[in-house]
């Protein structure tokens, strides 16, 4: 039986609480409805998710979800099962247990929406299971990521029509919130999409006001950013570039009263949700953090965003500075900007797109080291090429592309763990309360006296709890402070199983130009809006391809200067 949108609505109100779509929503929802390949390009806060979620209860199957991170997934699939809609998640931070649970729920009917790496789903048997169900629609969210022209290009997003086909070709929703004309181009080509309506919201939020605040030194920024937050009034997303900035600006506004905290991706897992809770909560009123927050981070109240420095693409600071303001009421969005702040994203770039030889240079220190089948480890490969981190983790990826290396996500059931600290330090760095604490004992009792010289063990085998998705989170701390090393059995890069020459390699270097070329004009596009002597929402909107309505700005600091 036909949906209608007037089913849509009564699933909307019952487990979401809104009496009515929003018209892009609504648009967007008949054309899923009907059948029809979709691309829906809406803005920051537009509800996007309901695009998929309420279809996905009136259709008779399942729908996929492909979702670039984690910790999105895991948010979304908590919320929706909180509602009573069943949901489910599948990615490499479960234990083989875990996802069969997942799997299984989709096949005996339980789920109606299966979140999914799309990493995992290439790489894993699942899409094997997927493929003898009846997968009514395939959602792409932050669909930009296939796009090797956006901002956040994930390679496995190539590889929708691997996925697609054994699903049996359901139809295909792809969402995203920042996409210029070229990508929404280049997403529906790598989709696959037929004959696809094409949704374009416009890019134009009237309550956000856009500012850029010229800075000379460091003092001149620490300066801007406590004035403009002691007179806040309201939450307050602060981005910074580096870890090192985030702590140190955090600690700065909590020695000024001011109640902030901390949050980027070299912080436990647990400390990262714990901190968005209570920003979310309202416990704190300031968080301060590198681009690893605000994917999926729904705080309706956000009254200004401040970046401490430029973002190297107007993508990344639309989307970023779009955490503002999301109930529509007036709020503030602030760059602070001085010319150098360019030479942090040109390193960026260059190292993204290294020259032929440096790849090659990389790939003959890979090749001495690979030969035996074991996995290549990215430290060695840096000190062989001596070429900088960055530079060898660039030309990785462009050797990765080619199919001359690999990278395994090897065995998510189990870790091999060896303790390099004596049991008096981890009681000095880990409380005895500590979840740290316990999962060291835990593995120690695992391994059966060879924690000290490494051992492989099995998830199943911890307590509960131990071994769910925070495990590598909590890992990765205690690594960091040097307590033990670990690493997942059969993980790693690896060679091709048929090496070739340096200079025989399959590298499409005209490629690797193009890409070149788009991240420097992304940075260009940035850096016209930071220097812009005119109307910054005409900027902004223009490269998105949109426009000012009615030819009026609705507040930058330009128009209402």
């Amino acid at each position: 039986m036909t949906q209608t949108i007037e089913d849509a609505e009564r699933v909307l109100a019952r487990y979401f609480g809104y009496p009515r779509f929003r018209p892009v929503q609504r648009r967007v929802i008949i054309s899923v409805l009907a059948g029809r390949d979709v691309l829906a390009v809406m803005p920051t806060g537009g509800g996007k998710s309901l695009c998929f979620q309420v279809p996905a209860l009136l259709l008779d199957g399942l729908t996929v979800v492909l979702s670039p991170l984690v910790s999105l997934m895991k948010d979304q699939v908590d919320t929706l099962v909180r509602k009573g809609i069943p949901a489910a998640g599948l990615h490499g931070g479960l234990t083989a247990g875990q996802q069969a649970d997942a799997i299984g729920a989709a096949i005996r009917g339980e789920a109606k929406l299966l979140y999914v790496a799309p990493e995992r789903l290439v790489a894993g048997r699942a899409l094997a299971a997927l493929s003898r169900l009846k997968v009514s629609l395939l959602a792409v969210d932050e669909a930009h990521c296939i796009s090797e022209w956006g901002h956040e290009f994930r390679p496995a997003y190539r590889e929708l029509q691997a996925i697609r086909t054994p699903l049996g070709s359901p139809p295909v929703i792809a969402l995203t919130a920042t996409a210029t004309p070229s990508v929404r181009d280049d997403i529906a080509r790598v989709c696959g999409l037929i004959k696809p309506v094409r949704i374009v919201a416009g890019f134009d939020r009237p309550n956000l006001t856009y500012a850029v605040q010229r800075v000379a030194r460091v003092a001149d920024r620490d300066s801007q950013i406590r004035s403009r937050v002691l007179t806040r009034r309201g939450p307050v997303v602060v981005y910074a570039a580096s870890r090192s900035r985030v702590e140190r600006l955090a600690s700065a506004l909590s020695r000024s009263g001011v109640r902030a905290s901390a949050y980027h991706a070299g912080q436990a897992g647990d400390l990262r949700r714990s901190t968005q809770e209570r920003f979310m909560d309202g416990a704190i009123d300031v968080i301060v953090a590198t681009s690893a927050f605000g994917m999926g981070v729904d705080k309706a109240d956000v009254r200004l965003v401040l970046h401490d420095a430029m973002p190297g693409s107007l993508e990344s600071y639309y989307q970023e500075a779009g955490r503002a303001g999301r109930d529509g009421q007036p709020s503030e969005c602030i760059l602070l900007y001085a010319r150098s702040d360019r030479r942090s994203p040109e390193f960026f770039i260059q190292s993204a797109s290294p020259p032929r030889g440096q790849v090659e240079q990389v790939y003959a220190a890979a090749l001495r080291l690979g030969q035996s089948g074991a996995p290549i480890a990215v430290g060695a490969v840096t000190a062989l090429a001596k070429l900088p981190p960055s530079t060898c983790r660039g030309a990785l990826a462009v050797l990765a592309r080619a199919g001359a290396v690999q990278e395994l996500f090897g065995d998510t059931t189990a870790v091999w763990v060896r303790v390099v600290a004596t049991a008096h330090r981890i009681r000095a760095c880990c409380p005895p309360d500590s979840r740290e604490y316990h999962l060291v004992c835990a593995l120690a009792r695992a391994a059966g006296g060879a924690i000290g010289t490494g051992a492989t063990i099995r998830l199943t085998g911890l307590p509960p709890g131990l071994g769910e998705v925070a495990l590598a989170s909590a890992l990765d701390e205690l690594a960091r402070r040097s307590l033990l090393i670990w690493r997942r059995p059969g993980a790693g890069l690896f060679l091709a199983s048929q090496p070739v020459a340096p200079a025989a390699l399959g590298v499409d270097w005209s490629r690797v130009a193009a890409n070149r070329r788009a991240s420097e004009a992304r940075l260009a596009a940035m850096i016209r809006y930071a220097e812009s002597r005119g109307c910054r929402r005409e900027v902004l909107l223009s490269y998105f391809g949109d426009s000012l309505e009615g030819g009026r700005c609705a507040g930058c600091d330009r128009c209402t200067r």
